[in-house]
């Protein structure tokens, strides 16, 4: 390997820097500003905004101007034209199509013996109202009610990401937190077998205890300064995970300010159970989904109608010279207008029953999967519930062992201190006390994340944790 070198493991050098001191709320925080997944969610709501606001302006008046310009040569004749064609069109919400539209136009020719100009202009204005199929406030009014569910989807969205990496961020502070601790309880153990060490030294420079006895002493001491080394990397691992979600650089020297401590919580399943139809995005998402099926059945139904459509038309024509004079002279023009009514019949158009039927399957398999989904809310809540329940009571429990090996431990010494025990007794307690005291502290991260799970479960994280977006969600 090009990167490996031969030699004796060098261990890597120190970070440089001073320490930086963290807080959980304050990692949470800064996760929110710096993290690259909620920056993304907020780049695209961006773009979410925009695609609801041009969906909202459906019936806004839309202009166009189209301007050409052209030139040929037929023989002698050199022929020029200049068209200018602004026009506008508006759509009510009752389908209501209004064009109103100017075209002026400009005609030259040059040839031997002189030239011709010649202008023409026109006014166009048209009217066409759907009596049958997109007619209707409902029908129109489909795209932007469906625009509008989509953002409130999206704000929902948001919020689930963001909660989801604030989840992670919490559940990354406490492994960071912990495995800090793991070092102390590694130092303390280290510790408890150096002076193990000295006591066998001890007894065996007064007598009471042969040589070969201090190997299993040694052993202990090796044993724990392993076990010391390997929670030193399990931190350095937790530090960047941390910082890797904080999105900030790896070489910071962060510790954590803060110690895990727990109380214990109350929690009301009926309460908790309700919480959650009401805050949960995925459950909130579905009954948008929902929502917007009808909203897809009723424009499927619209569209089998009957296209039948009035329509009235207006045309001021007018030409002279040129064409601003044309354009002139229009009020004096004659005026043509026209009216009438247009129906267009579909015969044996199957695609338009089958918008319809996927429509309506699309609806009832929604309904479906909104009931699959209130039942799995209700199993995961209630797991979420229990799981608290019980982490408490064994983090309990474990601080009961806990307690008990350290009382054990240290009497145990004692005991050989005064030729009443064995080193393989006090290597015994020792062992206990260490898993003892790794056990209580996993069990107190366990409670601590199962809250943080049963927060994200509810969709009340952000509540939890007094976070507003930046967004106007719900």
């Amino acid at each position: 390997m090009r990167y490996a070198q031969t030699g004796s493991a060098t261990a890597p050098l120190p970070l440089a820097g001073p320490e930086v001191r963290l807080t959980l709320p304050e990692a949470v925080y800064l996760g929110l500003r710096q993290n690259l997944g909620v920056r993304g969610a907020y780049l695209q709501r961006v773009l979410d905004k925009y695609n609801l606001h041009v969906a909202e302006s459906a019936f806004a008046p839309k202009a166009s101007v189209v301007v050409s310009l052209g030139a040929d040569r037929t023989g002698t004749s050199l022929n020029g034209s200049a068209e200018l064609t602004p026009t506008v069109q508006l759509l009510t919400p009752l389908g209501t199509i209004i064009n109103f539209g100017w075209d002026m136009r400009q005609d030259g020719r040059r040839q031997p013996g002189g030239g011709q100009l010649k202008g023409r202009s026109a006014l166009t204005f048209s009217l066409i109202q759907p009596l049958l199929k997109g007619a209707g406030y409902d029908a129109n009014m489909a795209s932007i009610r469906t625009a509008r569910l989509q953002e409130h989807y999206n704000q929902l969205r948001l919020k689930s990401i963001v909660a989801s990496t604030v989840t992670d961020i919490a559940r990354a502070y406490h492994q960071f937190v912990q495995t800090r601790q793991q070092i102390v309880l590694a130092e303390g153990a280290l510790s408890r077998a150096r002076d193990l060490e000295a006591t066998n030294q001890a007894l065996i420079a007064s007598g009471r205890m042969a040589n070969i006895e201090l190997v299993q002493a040694q052993s202990t001491v090796a044993a724990q300064e392993l076990a010391l080394l390997q929670a030193e990397n399990a931190f350095e691992a937790a530090r960047l995970g941390l910082l890797a979600l904080l999105a900030l650089d790896l070489n910071t020297r962060v510790v954590p300010a803060d110690s895990l401590s727990a109380e214990p919580v109350r929690v009301e399943l009926d309460t908790v159970r309700a919480l959650a139809f009401e805050n949960r995005p995925d459950y909130l998402s579905q009954l948008i989904a929902i929502e917007g099926a009808r909203i897809g059945l009723d424009v499927a139904r619209n569209q089998r109608l009957w296209d039948l459509s009035a329509n009235v038309g207006l045309n001021v024509p007018g030409s002279d010279r040129t064409g601003w004079r044309a354009t002139r002279s229009l009020p004096d023009t004659k005026t043509d207008l026209r009216t009438g009514l247009q129906l267009s019949i579909p015969i044996n158009d199957k695609a338009l029953k089958q918008q319809e039927v996927q429509a309506t399957i699309g609806l009832r398999q929604g309904e479906v999967l909104l009931d699959q989904m209130r039942a799995q809310i209700d199993q995961q809540v209630r797991n979420a519930v229990r799981s608290v329940d019980a982490a408490w009571r064994q983090y309990k429990l474990s601080h009961r062992v806990r307690e008990f090996s350290e009382k054990s431990s240290a009497g145990e010494m004692l005991k050989l201190r005064s030729g009443r025990s064995s080193n393989f007794q006090v290597v015994s307690f020792q062992d206990q006390l260490r898993s003892a005291e790794n056990a209580e502290l996993a069990a107190l991260v366990v409670y601590l994340d199962s809250l943080l799970m049963l927060d994200l479960e509810l969709g009340m994280t952000l509540d939890t944790w007094g976070i507003q977006l930046n967004d106007g969600a719900p």
